[in-house]
């Protein structure tokens, strides 16, 4: 089994991720269920998705952003 990473807040999907999957992956939304809070190491380093906390928000709030 890989190693997991566990998100500070939760993971959601990087620039990078959205240009090489547009049809399952949009820059800054959440990640799939099965991996919101523990993701796959390997998705970290080709750096697919980032910690939420970590991303610069602009704009809208998120329903991530009202629990904790």
């Amino acid at each position: 089994m890989s190693d997991t990473v566990t998100a500070k807040t939760f993971w959601v999907w990087t620039d990078k991720a959205a240009a090489k999957n547009p049809a399952y992956s949009r820059s800054g939304e959440p990640v799939w269920e099965k991996d919101l809070y523990n993701a796959p190491q390997w998705m970290i380093d080709q750096g697919l998705i980032q910690d939420a906390g970590d991303v610069d928000k602009e704009g809208q709030m998120s329903i991530f952003d009202l629990m904790g």
